[in-house]
């Protein structure tokens, strides 16, 4: 029995939407359609043992947060996108509240901004909003002060900046709270601290809120969890990109240590992050305490299935054609494959043409899809020419995918040359290609200034690592044609081997 294409809940790019939209329509099909990727241990995020997920753009980093929201719906939590909640003008504001501090590398020093203290600040602040005086157990005069200190008042707009008045001194804020309404001993301690103009140094009030916490019990009904999304950037001219891109990496830093404090003052709160792996692969100096922080504590999506089995992606959708069954009708097929969709396309078996015009991840067959879709509109089943994308209506969506991957990596204009490297050239190349290309185009602009700054060998890096390219080689052993990309278990190119562009964008993209 199969429903209109119309009315099969495929989902939309941004789960966060999808979401949204299916929770004014009181659907469950995204929520009930969850599936993790094979390798990760999605136990270990629901416990609270690990609280960082990481992956490329694409692979359901945020239906993972909202699966976790989704399954402890009792708890007091918060979602905050860091794109949209955490604005582009309180960002530019941000550097008034820290600190410089001078970073040595091998290369000498350097001046760099240190947003630690401001994130821990935000996140005490978000986690103390969630709280109502009756879910304390014991110490609400501490509760109470730390409330105020932060000006943690959920019924005030919450922005960055929404209750701090920022000085022009770095790293001091001065308070509006008067310190006689404070009732535990840390209004002595803001007192000792506090200089003749009624400033405080923003470290040692996060500090003094910090070591409040263990004389603060909850209920033992009582959790809060923050969930942070959109850690993400990009490079732009003007330099935000390079202090936004120390921002996320600070606010890293912060869930991390945040997180081990509410744990030693058994205050029952945990703050989860997601962040695209490309983001963390391109903090300047990734050091050794990041990257332990993140091996230690992330888990990481893959959705490469273990030799001999089933694409999990696969399942995705699978589940998603059953559960919109289930709400239109109250039955389903037995199998959404051969129920709607040609056996065959282009010569390959469908669920392969899928995973393969997809980049094997949920975001890249969704697009799939959802084009097929709008070309098959008013049909209950899919044929082979639905999925010709002769609008490049997918192309261009998958390319658009691509770029905004490159984003963490290259400046706009970068990625204009990068792609013009590729257009109306011939889909398989090599390093060489590449360097000759780069000489040839020289005389467009943003190729000459690309050239100017980049090397070949860091083009094709790029690409390969947001799955623009893959590497294209016969295998020593059996001579059969193998391609490798990143998105499939190989993070690093084989520079000397030839490369070869996703189909997804060859014809948009007029190679030969």
């Amino acid at each position: 029995m199969n429903i209109p294409l119309d009315k099969i809940r495929f989902g939309d790019p941004d789960a966060l939407h999808e979401w949204a939209k299916q929770s004014k329509d009181q659907s469950r099909v995204l929520m009930s359609s969850f599936v993790a990727p094979p390798r990760a241990n999605i136990n270990q995020l629901e416990t609270g043992a690990k609280f960082l997920i990481v992956g490329p753009k694409g692979t359901g980093k945020t239906t993972v947060l909202l699966h976790l929201r989704d399954c402890t719906p009792q708890n007091k939590s918060s979602l905050i996108l860091f794109k949209s909640n955490i604005r582009a003008e309180d960002r530019s504001k941000l550097d008034k509240l820290t600190k410089t501090v001078v970073v040595e590398d091998q290369n000498g020093f350097a001046l760099d901004a240190d947003y630690r203290t401001v994130w821990e600040w935000y996140i005490l602040k978000n986690t103390f909003r969630l709280l109502e005086e009756d879910d304390v157990l014991e110490g609400k005069g501490y509760f109470k002060d730390v409330v105020l200190l932060l000006e943690a008042d959920k019924n005030k707009f919450n922005t960055l900046f929404d209750t701090m008045r920022v000085e022009g001194v770095k790293g001091s804020v001065k308070l509006k709270v008067g310190l006689g309404a404070l009732q535990s001993e840390i209004g002595a301690e803001i007192e000792a601290r506090r200089n003749s103009a009624g400033e405080i140094d923003l470290l040692d009030l996060v500090r003094l809120t910090q070591q409040s916490l263990k004389n603060i019990r909850l209920k033992p009904s009582v959790a809060c969890r923050l969930y942070i999304d959109e850690l993400e950037f990009f490079l732009e001219e003007a330099g935000t990109g390079e202090r936004d891109r120390r921002m996320v990496r600070d606010l890293i830093f912060s869930v991390y240590n945040m997180n081990l404090l509410f744990q030693e003052a058994a205050f029952d709160a945990l703050c989860y992050a997601c962040v695209r792996s490309e983001v963390i692969q391109s903090f300047p100096g990734s050091s050794s305490e990041l990257s332990k922080i993140v091996r230690s504590f992330s888990v990481s999506l893959n959705w490469e299935p273990p030799a001999g089995q089933e694409s999990a992606v696969l399942e995705i959708f699978s589940l998603k054609i059953i559960n919109s069954e289930i709400e239109e009708t109250g039955l389903h097929s037995t199998d959404p494959w051969t129920t709607y969709f040609p056996p065959s396309i282009g010569g390959k078996d469908t669920k392969r043409f899928l995973l393969d015009m997809g980049s094997h991840r949920p975001r890249g067959v969704l697009l799939c899809l959802t084009a097929a879709a709008d070309r098959a509109w008013g049909r209950d089943k899919f044929i082979e020419s639905d999925f010709d994308d002769h609008d490049n209506a997918f192309a261009q969506a998958m390319l658009d995918e691509f770029k905004d991957e490159l984003s963490a990596s290259l400046f706009d204009y970068e990625i204009e040359a990068a792609i013009a490297l590729i257009r109306g050239k011939h889909f398989l190349f090599d390093l060489r290609d590449m360097r000759s290309r780069m000489h040839d185009l020289s005389h467009l602009d943003s190729v000459r200034k690309l050239k100017k700054n980049r090397d070949a060998e860091f083009v094709v890096k790029a690409l390969y690592r947001c799955g623009l390219v893959g590497n294209f080689f016969r295998s020593e052993d059996t001579q059969l044609q193998r391609q490798t990309w990143s998105i499939r278990g190989y993070p690093d190119p084989i520079m000397e081997k030839p490369f070869i562009v996703h189909q997804s964008i060859q014809k948009l993209l007029d190679t030969v």
